[in-house]
C-alpha cells in the first residue's frame, strides 16, 4: 500500500456519557498519553492524511495535541450538533481527496497494527468497496449477520434490538473503503433518511453497510486477537 492513497478518519465528537469522566474520554490519560493519541499513533503507520471529527468543546484540546506530530496532514472538522456517527463521517468525507479512506473509532486503542495492515491488504486483494476485521466474542455490542453462503449481510447494534446475543462476530471499530463510493452512497442514504436509528434517533454509520453490500463486495477478515475488538466505553475497559 501507498500512504498517499489513504486518508484516515477519526470520529471524536462523542459525549462519552458512559465513561463517567469530567471531560471527554479521548483525553483520558492511559499509559501517559491521551486515548486519542494511541489511535493517532497507529494511523500514522499507514497514512499521512488524518481527518479528526471534533465537537466544539474538544476542538482546542485536539488542536493542541496534534502539535507534537510532524509531516502529517491533519484536518479537524467540527460536528456542531450530535447527530450520530454517520453524520460525523459524512462531514469528514467532504475533505477526503484520496482514492481510499479508513474510519477508526477514537477509543479503539487495542486495535493492533497487524490487524490494520492485514485488513488493508485483504481489501486491496479482494477489490472490495468495504472491508473490516471481525472477531467472535461473548455478548458483542455489534454483531455481523451472514447469508447461507457465509457472506456478509448486515451488521446490527444490540442496543437497537431486544435480542441478547450470547456470542457473535463483532467489528473492531476499523473500516476501509473506496472513497468515491463511500462519499456518494453515504450522502444518498442520509438524504433519503435511511440510516436513522429507532431508539437513539441518530444517523447510524453501521446501518449503511447493508446498502454497500448491494453495490459491491463487502468483505471481512478475522482480527489477529480478541483485543482488537475491545473498545473503551467504560473506565473498566482499560486493561
Amino acid at each position: 500500500m501507498n500512504k498517499k492513497d489513504f486518508t484516515f478518519i477519526v470520529p471524536a465528537a462523542g459525549g462519552s456519557k458512559r465513561f463517567k469522566s469530567n471531560k471527554s474520554k479521548i483525553f483520558y490519560k492511559y499509559k501517559k498519553k491521551a486515548l486519542i493519541m494511541h489511535v493517532i499513533d497507529k494511523c500514522i503507520n499507514f497514512t499521512k492524511n488524518i481527518i479528526i471529527v471534533s465537537n466544539k468543546k474538544n476542538f482546542n484540546e485536539i488542536k493542541f495535541l496534534l502539535k507534537k506530530y510532524d509531516n502529517i496532514n491533519f484536518t479537524i472538522v467540527v460536528q456542531k450538533k450530535p447527530k450520530g456517527m454517520g453524520h460525523a463521517i459524512n462531514i469528514a468525507l467532504s475533505k477526503v481527496k484520496t482514492k481510499y479512506c479508513s474510519v477508526i473509532w477514537a477509543d479503539q486503542i487495542y486495535l493492533s497494527k497487524i490487524t490494520i495492515k492485514r485488513t488493508i491488504n485483504f481489501f486491496m486483494k479482494k477489490k472490495s468497496i468495504l472491508c473490516f476485521p471481525v472477531y467472535r466474542k461473548k455478548l458483542p455490542y455489534t454483531y455481523v449477520l451472514r447469508d447461507k453462503y457465509k457472506n456478509f449481510k448486515d451488521i446490527i447494534q444490540t442496543r437497537e434490538t431486544n435480542k441478547k446475543i450470547k456470542t457473535g462476530e463483532s467489528d473492531c471499530g476499523f473500516f476501509v473503503f473506496k472513497s468515491k463510493i463511500l462519499i456518494k452512497k453515504l450522502k444518498f442514504l442520509i438524504d433519503k433518511k435511511l440510516l436513522y436509528t429507532t431508539k437513539t434517533k441518530e444517523i447510524d454509520f453501521l446501518k449503511s453497510f447493508k446498502f454497500f453490500n448491494k453495490s459491491g463486495l463487502v468483505s471481512t477478515i478475522k482480527a489477529n486477537s480478541h483485543k482488537d475488538a475491545q473498545g473503551v466505553n467504560f473506565l473498566k475497559d482499560l486493561i
